[in-house]
C-alpha cells in the first residue's frame, strides 16, 4: 500500500491516517494527479470539512482543484449535502468524469467505518448501555439521557429523578472506592 494510499485510509477514506492535517493530505493528493486518488477528495470535504479557502491558497493545482470542487459541489447538490464549496473562477482543461466520482461517492457513503476509534465508540456505548441496565430502569435512562443531551425535564420527570435516580447515582459516586477495593479481593469458598 503506498503512501497516498495510507494516508487516505486513516483519514477514513475506504479505498485507501491522519499525521498531518486533512488540508495536507488534500494537497498532497491533488500533487499525485492520479485519477484514482482524486476520486477521494470530494468524500474528504464531506467527512472532515476541511479548510478549502487555505487549500486554494496552497495548491499549485488549480485548474485540477477547480474542477474537482466543481463535481463536489454537484455531488453535494444531488445528495442534499449542505457545505458550501467556494469557486475559484478559473478556466480549466481537466475533463474529470463526473459519474466516476460520482459512484466512488457513493460507494463511500455506503461503506461502514472500520476505524478502530469508530468501533472503540461503538464498544464503549454497547458497555454503558448493558451497565445503566443494571443500575436502573428503562424510564431512569430515558431520563439520563435527556439530561446528557441537556434537555429539559417535565415535572414527572424531575421528581422522579430526584426520588429515584439521582440517589442511586450518588450511591455509585460514594460506593466507587469500596467497590475498587471489594472487588480485587479473593473470595474464599466454604462448599
Amino acid at each position: 500500500m503506498g503512501i497516498i494510499e495510507k494516508r487516505l485510509s486513516e483519514a477514513g477514506y475506504q479505498m485507501l491516517g491522519i499525521n498531518e492535517s486533512i488540508e495536507e493530505l488534500i494537497l498532497t493528493t491533488l500533487q499525485t494527479k492520479n485519477t484514482r486518488y482524486l476520486k477521494a477528495i470530494p468524500f474528504l470535504i464531506y467527512k472532515h470539512k476541511p479548510d478549502l479557502k487555505e487549500i486554494i491558497e496552497k495548491t499549485k493545482n488549480k485548474e485540477l482543484l477547480s474542477s474537482i470542487l466543481e463535481i463536489t459541489r454537484k455531488l453535494f447538490l444531488e445528495f442534499d449535502i449542505k457545505i458550501d464549496i467556494p469557486r475559484l473562477h478559473t478556466e480549466t482543461k481537466e475533463k474529470l468524469s463526473f459519474n466516476e466520482f460520482k459512484d466512488e461517492f457513493e460507494l463511500q457513503l455506503r461503506n461502514k467505518p472500520e476505524l478502530l476509534i469508530d468501533k472503540q465508540k461503538i464498544y464503549e456505548e454497547r458497555n454503558l448501555q448493558m451497565w445503566l441496565s443494571k443500575l436502573f430502569t428503562k424510564k431512569e435512562k430515558e431520563i439520563i439521557q435527556k439530561i446528557l443531551e441537556e434537555k429539559s425535564l417535565d415535572k414527572t420527570e424531575y421528581e422522579y429523578y430526584s426520588r429515584k435516580t439521582r440517589k442511586k447515582l450518588n450511591s455509585i459516586i460514594g460506593l466507587e472506592d469500596f467497590a475498587k477495593m471489594l472487588y480485587s479481593k479473593k473470595v474464599e469458598k466454604d462448599f
